[in-house]
């Protein structure tokens, strides 16, 4: 054998040797007075053991629930990563010139940011075909345009990535609480000018 539990405890560093020399005297004390009285002992060393095995027992279990919980962030990260580099979209065809590309505003972390893309991918943009994704990086944020397809599939795992998914409702697609918003809005007779660009 290794020796006493206190031993033990003591060699694999579960209590200190203050509080061994706190447990020997206590247990003197106790084995005296239960001489004088005639009484059992407790067993005051297994109890401190199943104490400390607990309390280590409880701090792996923490330990283990947050490893998991940091191994699934990380792979949720991965998949947005994923799928924004596997679907990502050309902001503008090469050989567009700059008098081609028109600019697209919208926001990020309470700031205006401006995208220079091809007049379609604007437009699609716009309508809610082409989604606006980020990938935080540590040189700052990179924007890419992805499918509304993917954005959707971006939004069941992480929000925050997916910048700016325009929802789009044609007339003909639209619900009946949508048209009857659509009879009810005042704006309705004015149409937007086609070379209005925000």
């Amino acid at each position: 054998m290794a020796g006493s539990l206190q031993d033990q405890l003591l060699g694999a560093g579960l209590i200190k040797k203050q509080k061994a020399k706190n447990i020997q005297t206590a247990k003197k004390k106790a084995v005296k007075q239960s001489r004088a009285n005639n009484t059992e002992l407790k067993d005051e060393a297994a109890e401190l053991a199943k104490k400390a095995q607990d309390e280590q027992r409880r701090k792996s279990q923490e330990l283990n629930k947050q490893r998991k919980e940091e191994a699934e962030q990380k792979s949720v990260i991965a998949q947005i990563r994923q799928i924004i580099t596997l679907n990502s979209i050309e902001k503008s065809p090469k050989g567009t010139s700059e008098d081609d590309l028109s600019s697209y505003n919208f926001t990020h972390h309470n700031k205006i940011k401006t995208l220079y893309v091809s007049v379609k991918n604007h437009e699609l943009i716009s309508r809610g075909v082409i989604a606006i994704a980020t990938l935080e990086g540590s040189d700052g944020d990179e924007y890419h345009l992805i499918p509304a397809e993917a954005a959707k599939k971006i939004n069941e795992r992480n929000s925050e990535a997916v910048i700016l998914l325009n929802d789009f409702v044609s007339k003909d697609k639209g619900t009946e609480s949508e048209s009857n918003q659509v009879e009810d809005d005042p704006y309705a007779g004015f149409e937007v000018p086609d070379d209005l660009m925000w």
